[in-house]
């Protein structure tokens, strides 16, 4: 398991660039965020992917129905190297949950040191919630990495 949130894979695949992306592009829901907030309201349900695709280089994640801020967001590189295409998958979590985890241990750790008699409950608290966020995000990274290599290798 890995333990930071954010991994890095590669793919390497025989198909041509303009297959992997006809492929991509049959699993991802092309929308632009910036220009269509409510995007995520009606989604394709016939894709497993919202993002967007341009020429070599797309950004995508999964879509669920319900909540879930465990999936990983992915930027994705296609590398033509002479026979095979090198796809490059950077994923790594929302940055909300960065924040909301700094936040969090920022509160748990001025409060430490307000309350000098405070207890360490706290910090187990932060632990777990740490742990449960590499936990779930390395799962879904599973699930959608299984996904790409379904697509990208022949």
């Amino acid at each position: 398991m890995n333990l930071l949130l954010f991994r890095k894979i590669i793919i390497v695949s025989s198909l041509t660039e303009t297959e992997l992306v006809s492929r991509l592009s049959e699993m991802v829901d092309i929308v632009d965020i910036k220009k269509n907030p409510f995007a995520y309201s009606n989604p394709d349900q016939s894709k497993k992917y919202i993002g967007r695709i341009e020429s070599r280089q797309f950004r995508i994640h999964r879509i669920v129905i319900g909540m879930n801020s465990f999936l990983p967001i992915i930027r994705g590189t296609i590398i033509d190297n002479f026979s095979e295409r090198i796809i490059e998958l950077k994923m790594r979590v929302h940055f909300i949950n960065v924040v909301f985890l700094l936040l969090i241990a920022g509160i748990a750790f001025y409060s430490m040191i307000k309350n000098s008699d405070s207890d360490f409950s706290i910090l187990i608290m932060i632990g777990l919630y740490l742990g449960m966020t590499i936990f779930f995000f390395n799962q879904e990274c599973n699930r959608s990495i299984k996904d790409l290599e379904d697509v990208f290798i022949d």
